[in-house]
Order: structure tokens, then sequence, then C-alpha cells
């Protein structure tokens, strides 16, 4: 049992370092290809560190290991090691990546029209930090700022990065200008919009009530065959005044496309009542939800 459990443990962390550097070549790509040839900073470490590229011509991966790194030191000192492992390995590999592209693989921007830079730069970065912060980590620079201050002020962690973002992205107006700022702007909505897009999408599942009059055979199949959890809760009739049972389960899109097909068969008639949600979580191994 001991030996299954690390297997599992092992083959998660695998997903998760892979969905990590998968999430990092995005992101960095969106920065070299996208963003920086065009002057356009989605706010946090690579909006400071295109500002600072601009006027000193450094290489803005080397900016970005200087910054990150002195926000790591901070944060250390001033919040310990909560920030994590996982932070520490995103954050440092999007700076290694960035300046790899950047020295290596100079592949100059892919469009030079600053709104669609602004809409698939902030697509490519939005889905890249959306795999990031899915594996509970993320790329340092604004996040780590949120997080100190947030320790030290009356403000939550959330509304110090957007506005950290938005201060780099008015610091970013002031050096490029204000057409560019106000472009800058737009990525930094749209890529906070995707990246809640890309993490809901991930963690969606549906909740599902069903009322039927074949209860044992709708049950027998979400248990027995689809290998999920299902509750029954005790009803009451509106109309009927009869008591009732409902079956609640909580299934991804694919098992219920599934229940629905099987529904429809045993008993046309049923009823079949869907809400989204985007967390399931259980004390227990032994939960009454299927996933």
């Amino acid at each position: 049992m001991k030996n299954k459990n690390m297997s599992s443990i092992n083959k998660q962390l695998v997903k998760d370092y892979l969905l990590i550097f998968i999430g990092i070549i995005l992101t960095a790509a969106s920065m070299v290809y996208i963003f920086t040839p065009n002057r356009l900073a989605a706010g946090g470490a690579q909006g400071i560190a295109l500002v600072i590229n601009h006027l000193t011509g450094v290489n803005t991966g080397l900016l970005m290991l200087v910054i990150n790194g002195s926000l790591f030191v901070a944060a250390f000192l001033l919040l310990g090691t909560s920030f994590g492992a996982k932070t520490l390995i995103s954050s440092f590999g999007l700076s290694f990546v960035v300046y790899i592209m950047e020295k290596y693989f100079p592949f100059g921007p892919l469009t030079d029209d600053l709104m669609l830079a602004t809409i698939f730069g902030s697509a490519l970065m939005g889905v890249g930090v959306g795999f990031i912060l899915n594996r509970n980590a993320s790329i340092g620079g604004t996040s780590l700022i949120g997080r100190i201050v947030s320790k030290y002020t009356f403000l939550d962690q959330v509304n110090c990065i957007v506005g950290t973002d938005i201060l780099v992205t008015i610091f970013a107006m002031v050096v490029f200008g204000v057409e560019i700022g106000l472009f800058q702007l737009l990525s930094v909505y749209l890529t906070g919009e995707i990246i809640n897009k890309v993490i809901d999408g991930i963690t969606y599942r549906r909740e599902v009530m069903i009322i039927t009059e074949h209860r044992n055979a709708v049950m027998h199949y979400i248990i027995n065959d689809m290998k999920k959890g299902a509750t029954l809760l005790m009803g009451k009739g509106g109309f009927t005044g009869r008591d009732t049972e409902i079956i609640l389960t909580v299934l991804t899109r694919r098992d219920f496309i599934k229940l629905k097909i099987f529904i429809r068969k045993v008993d046309p008639k049923a009823f079949i009542s869907v809400n989204m949600v985007t967390e399931v979580s259980s004390s227990t191994s032994d939960s009454s939800f299927g996933g």
C-alpha cells in the first residue's frame, strides 16, 4: 500500500511539473515573441524588466532573474518558506527560458499590430500562467509583492497584485507613451480573465440532481458502472406533497454526458438539474461524490 501511495504521489508530481513546464514555455513565448518586441508590459516582473530593458538595453530574461531573485530574498525574510518549491522553480524557470529564447532563438515579433499583439499575447500568457497557478505555483513577480504587502496591510493579496500590475503599467505608459499604455492596461485585464477561465475550465464539475422513478437503476449505474459516488437526499413534491428521493452526484462533463444518455434510456421523464461547481473537496478519502 505504501509503495502504491508513493507511486501515486510521484505520478502527480510528474504531472504537476509537466504542466508547469508547458505553462512556462507558453508564458515565455508570449513575452519574447509578442509583448517585448511591441513594448507591451502586462504588469509583473516582465513589465518592470521591459521598461528597464528599453532604458538600458540589458537582456529582459536576465533582468527578470535579478528582479525575481530580489523578491524571493525579500519573501524569504518576510514570509518564511511559505511560497513553496513550485513557485521557486516556476519563477526562476520562466526567467531562464526567457533568457534562452531571447539570446539563442530571437525570431522577432509574431505580429507588429498592437491590437493583435494585445489579444493573442494575453491569450498565450493567460493560458500559460493558468497552467502554472492551477498546479499551486506562481511566476513570482507581483504575486510575491502582493503576498508581502497583504501581510503587513489591511489589503487582500488579489487587490495587492492587481494594484501592483496597474502601477507597473502606468510606469510603462510614462516610458512608452499613452497609446501603448492603454493597450497594456487592456492586456492586464484580458490576461486576468483568461487565467480565470483556464483555471475554472480545468476544475469545473457538474453537480447533478436527479428525480426519477427508476432510482435503483440510476444509482447502480453511477456507483457500479461509472465508479462514481452519489448521495440520496429526501424531498417533498410541491404539487403532490409526496415524499421523494433525489440523487445527488458530482461529475465531469464527459461523465455527465454518459449519465444523461443512460437516464434518457431508462426514464425519459426523469428530472435532471445541473449546476456548475469550481471546487470539490472532501476531508476523507471515501467521499460520497464522484469526480
